[in-house]
């Protein structure tokens, strides 16, 4: 399997923590009762609400780079660098999930535009094609 193509699963096990620290750390704060409840009660600790933005703005960015991997993979147009970008890639969300989880902005900042690069190099060699 490709470099890319790990990223993507990789990305994929992050997004998993996400959902389920979230549901899991609002189940111990509420107990079982609500955690087996319709949860119409959507008041949640500023932890809960930061890692529900997290998963969200994880999601966003990974709808625009899995499909441009997978995309990059399948025509053959992958290399080293943009596997290791893709690595970046992987790396800067992670990196960025924990940041947002924990509260931390300027640097969590910095994941987000670092992966918002690792995109762009990731993705180079499909623009390239495109217009060549």
């Amino acid at each position: 399997m490709t470099l890319e193509l790990w990223a993507v699963a990789g990305l994929t096990a992050i997004w998993l923590l996400l959902v389920f620290g979230k549901q899991l750390y609002n189940d111990k704060a509420k107990g079982a009762a609500w955690a087996l409840s319709n949860r119409d009660d959507q008041d949640m600790s500023p932890t809960s609400r930061r890692l529900a933005r997290a998963a969200a703005n994880h999601v966003e960015n990974v709808v625009m780079f899995a499909p441009l991997a997978t995309v990059l993979v399948v025509a053959g147009l992958n290399t080293s660098v943009t596997g290791i970008a893709a690595l970046a890639f992987l790396a800067c969300r992670a990196g960025h999930a924990l940041t947002y989880a924990l509260g931390v902005t300027h640097i969590r900042s910095g994941f987000w535009i670092g992966g918002v690069v690792a995109t762009v190099v990731t993705g180079w060699p499909l623009i390239r094609a495109l217009f060549t």
